[in-house]
């Protein structure tokens, strides 16, 4: 149900009642900034807890059809009680929306570790950004994770704009074996999370930058379909469970200036996503940079300078057990504690998709 839709443009504000369409000066018209438009969510709510979506046309190596069905989807306003009780809810503001823009590479700043906002774009070209919420730096942030000080308070969405939701994958891997993925989230904001695109011309192919902020209260992993065999009582259920309290990750993939993410495609179809060495010069991918001096030495202080890092972070990571109430850490099983990789950067990357 999707009861509302706010749509911001920055472009140009008219009065809706009665306006007339007037022309404009040149001095009035070279004061106007074409920054994209804005929107915000109101009154959201996701209910498809009764559907099924069946994703088919992957194969494994014998040819056979490995369809994946994802059932229980649902989104809406926090204390949802996993799917049970939803309730419509309100993302992002109009003075803080998402975004789609297209902006010189010298105006986009990223929030780098150390709370300073950074350029990572190259300058000089134009790029296209669809972002999230922003993050906010100073006065005014609100807490990313409530109750948990170490996630910072950089957010600048509200309480009332974080998001429960969930969904549950079915994987057909054999004709009589079913392997289940069911996913609970609650309290989610992606705040800072961004997708930048953008022609080289060095390269002669699509490149960008994506930052994928997660941050969330709880995350349930469960792997098996309640009711069906050995998942019925909630101690089975329980057994076959992980938890994570108080969550967070910063994914950064690419450094637009010397290390965007490049977009191909195969011959025989498959994706590639790569993340060249930061120091080569593409237009010469051949030469032997010296990192000691000159431009390949420049170009690596500015890199691992400015690269913004990866962070994942879990409060408190529980196999198996019972999470008492809504936030709370869960007791029995085994408690992990808490987990973190803080400070990491990519020097190299190639990942490319595989038939079955």
């Amino acid at each position: 149900m999707m009861r509302g839709l706010w749509l911001a443009p920055f472009v140009l504000f008219t009065h809706w009642a009665q306006a007339e369409l007037v022309a404009l000066e040149d001095n009035e018209l070279s004061a106007v900034q074409g920054a994209g438009i804005g929107f915000a969510l109101e009154g959201i709510l996701f209910d498809a807890s009764q559907a099924t979506i069946t994703i088919n046309d992957i194969t494994n190596g014998s040819g056979q059809n490995v369809p994946i069905a994802v059932k229980e989807f649902y989104l809406g306003a926090t204390g949802s009680n996993k799917g049970a009780s939803l309730n419509p809810v309100n993302i992002g503001r109009l003075s803080q929306p998402f975004t789609i823009g297209l902006a010189k590479g010298e105006d986009l700043r990223s929030l780098r570790a150390d709370g300073a906002f950074v350029q990572t774009t190259p300058s000089n070209l134009s790029v296209l950004e669809f972002a999230f919420p922003a993050m906010i730096n100073g006065a005014g942030g609100q807490a990313c994770i409530s109750g948990f000080v170490g996630a910072g308070s950089n957010c600048s969405s509200r309480a009332s704009e974080r998001v429960d939701m969930g969904v549950r994958f079915d994987f057909q891997v054999a004709p009589n074996r079913v392997d289940v993925l069911n996913l609970d989230v609650t309290e989610l904001v992606m705040d800072g999370s961004y997708l930048r695109l953008w022609g080289d011309s060095s390269r002669a192919q699509l490149v960008g930058e994506a930052r994928m902020n997660i941050f969330a209260k709880t995350m349930d992993l469960m792997s098996c379909a309640a009711g069906s065999a050995n998942c019925v009582s909630a101690a089975e259920q329980a057994a076959r469970t992980i938890y994570l309290t108080n969550a967070y990750a910063n994914v950064s993939l690419g450094y637009g200036k010397t290390q965007p993410l490049l977009f191909d495609v195969t011959s025989n179809g498959q994706f590639v996503l790569e993340l060249p060495n930061p120091v080569l010069n593409p237009a010469n991918p051949s030469a032997n940079v010296d990192t000691r001096s000159g431009v390949g030495k420049a170009r690596a202080d500015d890199f691992y300078a400015n690269v913004p890092r990866t962070n994942v972070f879990i409060g408190n990571l529980n196999f198996g057990g019972t999470r008492p109430g809504a936030g709370q850490v869960p007791s029995g099983g085994y408690n992990f504690g808490q987990s973190e990789i803080r400070g990491f950067s990519i020097n190299y990357l190639k990942v490319t998709s595989r038939d079955l």
